[in-house]
Parts: structure tokens; sequence; C-alpha cells
């Protein structure tokens, strides 16, 4: 059974590529990821990207990792070896991301193994950019040109690490 809260990093290989053609992708990068459930059950989970470069063969995750964007998903499927999330385009007025919201459509599953929590991850965003207060907002815009820039198909596969979050 996975917890239904956790903050944890993972090493994620990451590939993206056009928005209208998801299937397509760039060769894979890593990089690493925060990953949290939260919310009534476990019904939230935000994936955030860092700022962090993967050194040393990504074998544990800095101590200083800093969340910069933030994914937030709502659980759909409640199964406890493998429950499955929407990614949403729009963040619910209850929940605050750490960084910046990163509005998206796509869906997120977690699974547990031997070693660790596995994240499988893919949907695509097409952001406007914006700022309040001096902090740069991101708009969701539902049907981009085509080639917009800002406008992508992303996948994650994420792995968690050993990690102690500096305090």
């Amino acid at each position: 059974m996975i917890a239904e809260t956790f903050r944890t990093a993972m090493l994620n290989t990451l590939r993206v590529g056009p928005y209208d053609t998801p299937y397509q992708t760039n060769p894979p990068v890593q990089e690493w990821l925060v990953a949290a459930r939260s919310g009534p059950g476990g019904v939230y989970l935000i994936i955030s990207d860092t700022a962090n470069p993967v050194k040393g063969g990504g074998i544990s995750a800095p101590d200083d990792l800093n969340e910069q964007n933030s994914i937030v998903a709502i659980l759909t499927e409640d199964r406890a070896n493998a429950p499955q999330f929407l990614v949403l385009r729009h963040l619910p007025t209850s929940v605050s991301v750490p960084g910046r919201f990163f509005p998206a459509d796509g869906m997120a599953e977690l699974r547990k193994n031997g070693t660790g929590l596995r994240l499988a991850a893919f949907g695509r965003h097409a952001h406007s950019r914006g700022s309040v207060d001096g902090q740069t907002l991101l708009h969701d815009i539902p049907n981009p040109a085509p080639n917009a820039e800002g406008a992508l198909n992303w996948h994650f596969a994420a792995e968690e690490r050993p990690w102690i979050a500096a305090t």
C-alpha cells in the first residue's frame, strides 16, 4: 500500500516533444523531482521540478532540492498498489503548492516496488506568461496554435531516491 501522505525525491527520466504529437519525443534527460501526496485521504499528488543538476549517477538526491514548478493531480483511481491521478489545468482553491503552479493536462500513476516508489506520468501543457506582484504566473491555453512557443508534451519515468531534505 502506498502512503496517503509523503514528500520524497525522485530521479526522473524526462522526455519532451511537440504538443500536437505526444507520441514523438526528444532523447531523454535526467532531472530531480520532488513528489508529495497530501489532502484528505491523499487525494492530491504534487510533482515539482527542481533546478538541481543530476550528479554522481543519481544514487541519492542532493539535500538542497528546491521545488520550482509544481504540477497538481487529483486522485481518480484509489488502487492500493497503483493509485492513478488526473493532472489539473486549474489549481483548486484549497491547495497551495511550492514554487509556481504549472497547469497541464495528463495523468500520473504511483507504484511501489521493492526499493521504493515509482512515478509514471505523461501530459502536455501550453502556457501564456504573466505576473502579479512581481511573481511570474502561468496561464493555461486550452487550444494553442500549432508550434506555439511553450506548448509541449512530456513523459516522466521517475524512481524514488534516498534524500535528507535540508531544513
